[in-house]
């Protein structure tokens, strides 16, 4: 039966679809024909009315045809279809992860904390020990603990025992908490995967970066090379690069495997940088293996600072509602730049009802800009006490 209805075509130039018009257009002509013609095709009566419904399931299932067509481009997938590409180039995803801290426990030697012991911080957030452990003869033994999200603990803060136990006198955070975060969003992984072409290559920075930022735990990356005979300055500290070195800097991921990638990734007779050395074995060989020493960077954290104005008289809670607008919403990554004018549509969104002045950046609660430069060596984060919400 032939239709008057306007078909989905694939062409060399892409998918073509019909508008929602030609279709409603080729159902009333098909209706007419089914009835012989001169069928009255007034969208107001019940033929009109099934022809209008009829019309738009077919144009929502074009619809449909168009999404999936896109979902094949690499820019544009997203879901299972994104996961699906990413494999292509033996990339993964990276889940969510738990914030962690490190808390010493002080107490009676022999007692044992079981696993899960939960200690609270001071926003009542509860953290969970991850592996059972002892108080040895010194008194006083460390243990990381974890808890669902992105949460912020200042040091000091961690230190509520949650109930009670014999021999467990007290136990506190010496430093601040790593938050967690979330699963690796499109747009986040679009971008790795964008950078992660050469990944099967070797002897690049670009192999380096991608195979690193491949490992598990790995959050951020950032590579550079100085093929120079002479020592060079990189970044917005000027940190200085060995003559014919590989520069890398990770957040996050085991040093070992971390280390033991960039030398199998750099390339031959290429120096290190940074400050984290690992001893890495050729397993190629028998005993006594060759040893490289392999140098990267653990970059220190980089607090900064924010300045809202926001127009006097906002409603309750609209300050924390700012603050964790900007803190969803910061994705800090080495060596990048920082604008202010990427956060006032997220704080705009979090506060429809307010009226937003101004959105300042800065390292310092005084020095406030348009912009922050953050150096190779360093890793930018931002908390909410360093986030200032003003009413003006």
């Amino acid at each position: 039966m032939k239709s008057h209805v306007p078909p989905v075509r694939f062409t060399p130039q892409g998918l073509q679809i019909p508008t929602e018009t030609e279709v409603l257009d080729g159902v009333l002509a098909d209706f007419n024909d089914a009835f012989g013609g001169g069928l009255n095709l007034n969208l107001e009566t019940p033929q009109g009315q099934l022809a209008s419904s009829l019309a738009a399931v077919i144009a929502d299932k074009n619809n449909v045809i168009a999404e999936l067509a896109n979902q094949i481009h690499p820019e544009y997938a997203e879901g299972a279809m994104q996961d699906a590409i990413a494999q292509i180039y033996f990339l993964q995803r990276k889940p969510a992860t738990d914030s962690a801290v490190v808390c010493e426990f002080v107490g009676l030697p022999g007692t044992q904390i079981p696993q899960g012991f939960i200690v609270q911080d001071a926003a009542g957030n509860q953290w969970a020990l991850q592996q059972e452990t002892g108080i040895p003869i010194s008194g006083k033994v460390s243990g990381t603990l974890i808890a669902a999200g992105q949460i912020e603990a200042p040091a000091h803060s961690v230190n509520v025992i949650y109930q009670a136990l014999v021999g467990l006198d007290r136990a506190d955070n010496p430093h601040p908490a790593v938050p967690g975060r979330a699963q690796e969003s499109r747009a986040e992984f679009a971008e790795r995967r964008r950078r992660s072409v050469a990944i099967n290559a070797h002897g690049t920075p670009q192999a380096v970066y991608a195979n690193v930022f491949a490992l598990d735990g790995v959050r951020d990356v950032y590579v550079i090379d100085n093929p120079k005979g002479q020592s060079v300055q990189a970044g917005a500290t000027g940190y200085t690069l060995k003559p014919h070195s590989i520069y890398v800097a990770a957040v996050g991921g085991d040093d070992t495997a971390v280390a033991e990638t960039i030398l199998r990734c750099a390339g031959s007779g290429c120096d290190f940088n940074g400050n984290t050395e690992i001893t890495v074995y050729d397993h190629g060989y028998s005993d006594p293996k060759p040893a490289y020493q392999v140098a990267f960077m653990r970059p220190a954290e980089l607090p900064v600072y924010f300045r809202i104005k926001i127009e006097r008289g906002a409603f309750p809670g609209a300050d924390a509602a700012i603050k964790q607008a900007v803190i969803a919403a910061f994705k800090g990554r080495i060596g990048a730049n920082l604008y202010a004018i990427r956060y006032v549509a997220p704080v705009v969104q979090a506060v429809p009802n307010v009226h937003v002045l101004d959105v300042e950046i800065g390292l310092s609660a005084g020095g406030m800009g348009n912009s922050v430069a953050v150096g190779i060596d360093q890793m930018p984060v931002v908390r909410a006490e360093n986030i200032e919400v003003a009413g003006v």
